[in-house]
Order: C-alpha cells, then structure tokens, then sequence
C-alpha cells in the first residue's frame, strides 16, 4: 500500500484559501518568487504509519503540517498573527477531508509558535497534527 496524498489533499485546501485571501503560497520543492509582503510557506512532515488491525490491512497515517507565515521584517506582528488565526481556523480540530481512498482529520488544535526573525523576515510557524486512515 503506498502512501495516500495526504500533502496534495492539504496544500489543495490550503491554496483554495490563500488565493481567496490574495496569499501566494511556497511549497516544497516549487520554484518560488517572494513577493514584496505577506506570504506563506507550506511544508507536510510525516510520521511513521502504523496498522491497527491484525491483519495489517488498515493504516493510520499521522504527521503534521506545517504553514510558516512570513511577514517582511519591522512590520509588527497584528497582520501576521491574524492570518495564522485564520489558517487556525480553516484547519480547526476535527476537520474532515476526503482524499481518494482516504480519510484525513485534523487531530488537535493547530498551535501558533513564537515569531522566528531573520534579516528580512519573521516567521509565524503554525503546526497542523493530521491523521488519515487507509483500510484495504
């Protein structure tokens, strides 16, 4: 059994919303030209699955995503931390998403870290824990 596109499913839920909010999006391994303001990073960091049966048929998939929101350096917070709000909410614990042949739910409360600083940039790191079940 392969993996099941929990990233594809996620980064899909989270690009509808971002393009909605005027927000580009870097994903992993995509070429990508920061904007002048306000953009976000996506990144899925799996976990080992593991069956939950017997006959090891039917497979939970865990892990957590995570989207970084970069905001240009000496702007404040307010605008940044208002949009990890929002990611909060469009990823509030619970959720359900369909993929094909799967399942994947939103396992906790997505969690707002400290602001990360760089040169150019602060960074909001916001962590999604994920879980998708997979029964063959």
């Amino acid at each position: 059994m392969s993996r099941p596109d929990i990233t594809g499913l996620l980064e899909s839920r989270l690009g509808e919303w971002a393009d909605l909010q005027g927000l580009a999006v870097a994903y992993d391994n995509t070429s990508f030209e920061p904007p002048g303001g306000i953009y976000l990073t996506s990144h899925d960091m799996p976990a080992t699955p593991y069956a939950i049966d017997l006959s090891q048929r039917s497979k939970v998939f865990i892990g957590v995503y995570q989207v970084n929101v970069v905001i240009p350096a000496a702007q404040g917070r307010g605008e940044g931390r208002a949009i990890a709000g929002l990611l909060e909410a469009l990823f509030v614990n619970g959720t359900e998403l369909q993929g094909e042949g799967f399942s994947c739910y939103i396992s906790g409360e997505p969690a707002q870290y400290a602001g990360i600083a760089t040169d150019t940039t602060w960074t909001i790191p916001v962590s999604i824990n994920y879980r998708a079940d997979v029964a063959q």
